[in-house]
């Protein structure tokens, strides 16, 4: 029942906050990046959560943050797993020295730690969110590599993959229409952890400051900005902070759920 009932908030959560992206236009009465009244000032009717230190609405920066964060986690999480699903992909279907080459590859970039190795192209392509998202998205490719090509070689053992290959099937064939749609279940729960990891990274990468525009209404951002008021106006750290928080360990309930195929109990 306490399974059940911890999805069940999960996905409330996810729900809510997904909502709150898309129709951040709409939910947020002012603009994310104008003052609209003073300094710090408390909430009202028309700004339920008060104002920032430079007089923005943070109900709308945190509307807005919801919406730019989710979109650059779920692009870092899509290039994470086209890159790392082909390389391990090819690994498990080619054997021999391309095997070798990609396992030795994701091994030498997952000697450097992911926030050092995401600082690094940053550093090469200069502070911005697209390269936060791509710090990132990049960053995380050799890990999934590594697991996407175990979930492929498991499915390459099962003995209709090896009639179809001595029935005379292609490894190209075989990779197409039996180790991908089969490894896919186990794909897919890794994706959902590593969307939260991407989230993780992200909103990291944004409160050390490194998206290059610190106007910007999103989550990382936001906390960063909100520390200097900790103690005499907390909401504008706890707020963000949460959210994270939340949306991370929702992520991860609904990941545990779907790699054990049932209601977590």
């Amino acid at each position: 029942m306490s399974g059940r009932l911890g999805a069940g908030l999960a996905l409330t959560w996810l729900g809510a906050i997904l909502v709150l992206a898309l129709l951040a236009p709409w939910l947020s009465p002012n603009d994310p990046l104008q003052p609209v009244a003073p300094p710090l000032a408390g909430p009202s009717q028309s700004m339920p959560l008060g104002s920032d230190a430079l007089g923005r609405d943070v109900w709308s920066r945190l509307a807005y943050g919801a919406r730019l964060t989710l979109a650059a986690a779920s692009l870092s999480t899509t290039l994470t797993v086209v890159i790392g699903s082909v390389l391990g992909l090819a690994a498990a279907a080619s054997g021999g020295w391309t095997d070798r080459a990609i396992v030795a590859g994701a091994n030498a970039a997952l000697a450097i730690p992911g926030l050092v190795l995401a600082m690094l192209i940053i550093a090469a392509i200069g502070p911005s969110l697209t390269a936060v998202v791509l710090a990132v998205g990049l960053g995380a490719a050799p890990g999934f590599a590594r697991l996407a090509r175990t979930s492929f070689l498991q499915v390459r053992e099962r003995a209709y993959v090896t009639a179809s290959g001595a029935l005379g099937a292609s490894r190209l064939w075989t990779a197409r229409f039996h180790l991908l749609p089969n490894a896919w279940p186990s794909l897919a729960s890794l994706t959902t952890t590593h969307f939260a990891w991407a989230l993780l990274g992200i909103t990291t990468l944004t409160f050390l400051g490194l998206a290059g525009d610190p106007s910007l209404p999103e989550w990382g951002a936001m906390l960063n900005s909100g520390r200097a008021h900790l103690l005499d106006v907390p909401r504008l750290a706890l707020l963000p902070g949460v959210a994270i928080a939340l949306t991370i360990m929702a992520v991860h309930r609904l990941g545990e759920r779907g790699a054990t195929g049932r209601s977590p109990g």
